[in-house]
């Protein structure tokens, strides 16, 4: 070895390069005055389409719901329904749930027929969709009666988890279903002394067991809500669910295929995953002890906040909700002080 080779051989031994944030490329996805996107949703605020439109949830106001699109161009356009996202179709369209679920293609929102599935249960206030499997099954919350009897533990009221092909609706077990990815569905099964509980009810005494459905095929993952799930199976979430009432912090959570789960984040103060993709990446947000929110992206070792990761001056990553087709992830932050939506390639 000359002595050239010999002296880049002791510096990469005895001096390893530091970490460095990478000059990673940030997108601005600009919001409306007075709007903004929450940073701990109860299920993940954006999407992002196969063709790079991504979708939100878009606050108004301060507490108008409204969905909210930027095509390839970064051009916004908040749509006139009032609503949550609940992710694209196959075809594109944007899911929606509203005072009744709707698919938004383009301008045109067009309602989505469950009649079919109105008995599951009596009375109910309505369904809400969770998204749509590989096969074309939409799959859909049928959630409790506006009113319930909280004296009544016979679980009759509880939530239940429907799949809906060429107009046959199944009936799935109890549960809330909040997102789909090839052949599965996530979501969790709440218990109040053992007994499927109402999905308008919030209790101390609340348990959380996370769902998986590979099709039809119901497989409880243990303790938890799982918010998110790749088409292989894999999950991730939390230990109980955001934003919850009563004021237990969440802890992010990724369940693997085999259903061993995985603590991301066990020394934050609060943390949620929201979005797993096919590389088995988790994103999702943290929260410190002064209550600063923080982006972050797991690899399956390591968990980085991106505020850490990109070099951005000006921004401050507070949430990321869904990954891009290319790899890449979106969220909600802020830029020089303004909320705005963000974009980052190359992770």
């Amino acid at each position: 070895m000359n002595a050239k080779a010999l002296a880049v051989a002791i510096a990469v031994v005895c001096c390893p390069r530091a970490a460095v944030s990478r000059p990673l490329a940030v997108r601005m996805l600009p919001l409306p005055p007075h709007a903004t996107i929450d940073p701990l949703g109860l299920r993940s605020m954006m999407s992002v389409s196969s063709d790079g439109t991504i979708a939100a949830t878009v606050t108004v106001g301060g507490f108008h719901s409204r969905a909210g699109l930027w095509d390839r161009g970064g051009r916004f356009t908040l749509a006139t329904v009032s609503g949550s996202i609940a992710g694209f179709d196959q075809s594109g369209a944007l899911l929606v749930n509203a005072d009744r679920p709707r698919r938004l293609d383009g301008t045109h929102a067009q309602p989505i027929d469950l009649s079919s599935c109105e008995s599951f249960p009596h009375a109910s206030i309505g369904p809400a969709v969770a998204g749509v499997l590989s096969n074309g099954a939409l799959i859909a919350t049928m959630r409790s009666p506006a009113m319930v009897n909280l004296d009544d533990i016979s679980g009759q009221n509880a939530p239940v988890v429907l799949h809906l092909r060429s107009r046959q609706c199944l009936n799935m077990g109890n549960g809330i279903a909040l997102g789909t990815a090839g052949l599965y569905t996530a979501g969790y099964t709440a218990y109040i002394a053992n007994v499927p509980a109402p999905s308008n009810v919030v209790s101390s005494s609340e348990r959380f067991v996370a769902m998986r459905w590979n099709e039809r095929s119901r497989e409880p993952l243990g303790p938890g809500v799982a918010l998110a799930i790749n088409a292989s199976g894999s999950a991730t979430g939390s230990d109980v669910l955001p934003g919850a009432a009563y004021g237990v912090a969440p802890h992010a959570r990724f369940w693997r295929g085999d259903g061993s789960v995985v603590e991301l984040a066990p020394n934050d103060t609060l943390s949620v995953g929201y979005a797993i993709d096919d590389r088995k990446r988790v994103a999702g947000t943290l929260e410190d002890a002064h209550q600063r929110h923080y982006a972050f992206l797991w690899d399956g070792s390591t968990l980085r906040r991106l505020d850490d990761a990109v070099n951005a001056p000006g921004w401050r990553f507070e949430c990321a909700y869904a990954f891009a087709p290319n790899g890449g992830v979106v969220g909600i932050g802020t830029y020089r002080g303004t909320a705005e939506a963000f974009e980052i390639d190359g992770l």
